[in-house]
């Protein structure tokens, strides 16, 4: 996209903040495969293999680097950050001479009640530009509905939250499972079909399949409506919505 190209664009600082997310996450990926390598067992065995209980339980009770929950909360909070310079670049002049009222809005619920009408009006006070406004607003986590809890933004924000003022964003361990696409789809399908399959286990589709690999891996604890959520991935997925809510801004810049 041509705003990412243009040093002089209004965006040119946010996109720099972006690109740091973007870098952290990559160092991130590489000190968790470091780690996940460096330990006794890399692989995890077939599930009917005697070591398999071993494996998990290594696995399950090894020590985490706290250096993933800083790096982790340090890539959140570009990523709220630029949310907010958003606003901050499309509110006025006064606004700005009162910068702690300037914030990219985040509301999970509809604000429907005086109150909450009114704080919601306090974030986007300085912002005069109706296309932008509207952006904003049809951004907003209430407005997926039933899925809102798995809404970037609303991740974004409760994680820095967290991160900011109660302690580190929490990670544990977890196994990851990959499957021979073809094969994992035509066979389970059929083993589903037939009662033999709870898709719901991954246990149970390891023993049937078969043919998988299984590596330990770095989730978050709550990610939304997930209780584990592979770390990289999820933070991949959440500056991907970034980038995509910073693209619609940028012609309105």
């Amino acid at each position: 996209m041509a705003w990412q190209d243009e040093s002089n664009h209004p965006f040119a600082g946010i996109w720099q903040k972006l690109k740091r997310a973007d870098e952290n996450i990559v160092d991130l990926k590489s000190e968790i495969d470091v780690f996940i390598e460096s330990g006794d067992y890399p692989i995890v065995p077939y599930v009917d293999d005697k070591m398999f209980q071993e494996a998990i339980a290594y696995n399950r009770d090894r020590k985490i680097p706290l250096r993933f929950s800083v790096l982790i909360g340090e890539i959140i909070h570009h990523l709220r950050s630029c949310l907010d310079h958003i606003a901050w670049h499309f509110s006025d002049i006064s606004s700005r001479a009162k910068a702690g009222s300037i914030e990219f809005p985040i509301f999970e619920i509809q604000p429907t009640d005086k109150k909450e009408i009114e704080r919601y009006a306090r974030k986007v006070k300085g912002i005069a530009n109706t296309n932008v406004l509207g952006l904003i607003e049809d951004m907003q986590p209430y407005q997926v509905g039933a899925d809102v809890a798995n809404h970037a933004f609303l991740i974004i924000h409760n994680m820095d939250i967290f991160d900011k003022h109660r302690e580190l964003v929490v990670v544990g361990s977890s196994v990851e499972v990959n499957f021979p696409p073809v094969k994992d789809i035509l066979t389970s399908a059929r083993l589903y079909s037939q009662g033999k399959l709870d898709p719901s286990d991954t246990l149970s589709w390891a023993r049937t399949l078969k043919d998988y690999k299984a590596t330990p891996g770095i989730a978050f604890q709550n990610f939304g409506n997930w209780r584990v959520y592979p770390v990289v991935k999820g933070l991949a997925e959440l500056l991907m919505a970034v980038e995509k809510a910073i693209s619609a801004f940028a012609p309105e810049a």
